[in-house]
C-alpha cells in the first residue's frame, strides 16, 4: 500500500509545431474515483495541478471506476449524488486561462449511470466533455478529444471538424492505441492514458498485464513518431495516471499528475 496513494509531479518539456508562444498544459488521467479513490485524493491532485498555473488543464478519461462504490452505495432517494458530488465539487475546483477539458474512459462508459450524471453537471462547473469534438483555443492551439476507443464511438474526423491548418492540434485519446488512427491527420500530439504504466511492474519481469493491443509498449511516457506498432504516426504522450483499479495497488508504476510545457519550434 506504500506506493498507492503518493504521486509525484512529471514535468516534461517539448517542442510542438503550430505554436507561436509557449503553452502550460496539466493533464490528469485515470482518476478511478470509487472504491480505492475517494475526494480527499481528488482533492490533493486538484491541489497540485493549480500550483502549476497551467494554461490549459485536461483530464483524459476514467474520471470513475466501472465497479464502484457509486453504484452499490447508493440511497433509495438519491443513488447519485453523494458520492459524485463530491469529485465534482473538487474537480469544480480546476481552473485555467484557456479552460479545463475532460475526455470519457473506458471505465465511464462502463458506468453509465456515472456517466450521465458527470455528463449533466461537469459543464455546470466550468468543465467542457471533448466528446469527438474540438476547439480553437488560441489563434496557435487547437484541441480536441475523441470518445474511448475499446467502449465509445471515437471519431477524429468529428474532433477535426473545426480545425483549420496552421495552428498547433493536440488531441486527446483516453486509450494510447488510438494514437494509430491519426495517421494522415493533422494532429501534431496525441494525449492519452488508460494505462496505468502497468499499475504493477515487477523488477525483471514487466507488468504481468496492460491493456493494450501492443502489450507493455504504451507504460508511459513519450512516443515518436513512426511507422510500426511501437512508433505511433504522431508525437504521442501517454501518463501513467492517477487511481487504481481491480485491486489497490501501484508498484514501481508512480501515479502522477503530468507537466507537460509545449514550445514553439527553434526557428
Amino acid at each position: 500500500m506504500a506506493q498507492s496513494y503518493p504521486f509525484r509531479i512529471n514535468r516534461q518539456q517539448r517542442p510542438l509545431s503550430g505554436l507561436e508562444r509557449p503553452l502550460r498544459m496539466v493533464q490528469l488521467s485515470d482518476l478511478h474515483y470509487g472504491p480505492f479513490i475517494h475526494a480527499t485524493s481528488v482533492a490533493r491532485w486538484v491541489d497540485a495541478a493549480l500550483q502549476q498555473a497551467p494554461d490549459v488543464i485536461v483530464i483524459t478519461g476514467d474520471l470513475v471506476d466501472a465497479g464502484s462504490r457509486i453504484r452499490w452505495r447508493a440511497s433509495a432517494n438519491n443513488p447519485l449524488t453523494p458520492d459524485l458530488d463530491l469529485l465534482i465539487a473538487e474537480l469544480g475546483r480546476l481552473q485555467a486561462p484557456l479552460g479545463v477539458y475532460s475526455i470519457w474512459g473506458n471505465h465511464d462508459n462502463w458506468a453509465p449511470s456515472a456517466k450521465r450524471y458527470l455528463q449533466e453537471r461537469l459543464p455546470e462547473v466550468g468543465i467542457r466533455i471533448l466528446n469527438n469534438q474540438g476547439q480553437l483555443l488560441r489563434p496557435d492551439f487547437y484541441l480536441g478529444g475523441v470518445d474511448d476507443f475499446w467502449d465509445g464511438h471515437a471519431d477524429v474526423f468529428a474532433a477535426l471538424g473545426n480545425y483549420k491548418p496552421g495552428p498547433a492540434c493536440v488531441m486527446l485519446a483516453h486509450n494510447p492505441d488510438y494514437l494509430d488512427f491519426f495517421f494522415r491527420r493533422p494532429v501534431d500530439l496525441g494525449i492519452c492514458g488508460h494505462t496505468h504504466g502497468g499499475q504493477v511492474f515487477l523488477p525483471h519481469y514487466g507488468a504481468p498485464w496492460t491493456p493494450s493491443w501492443y502489450g507493455a509498449t504504451y507504460l508511459g511516457g513519450w512516443y515518436p513518431p513512426g511507422q510500426s506498432p511501437t512508433l505511433p504516426p504522431v508525437l504521442g504522450f501517454v501518463s501513467k495516471g492517477l487511481g487504481m483499479t481491480a485491486v489497490p495497488l501501484r508498484l514501481n508504476a508512480p501515479a502522477e499528475v503530468v507537466v507537460l510545457d509545449l514550445q514553439p519550434l527553434a526557428r
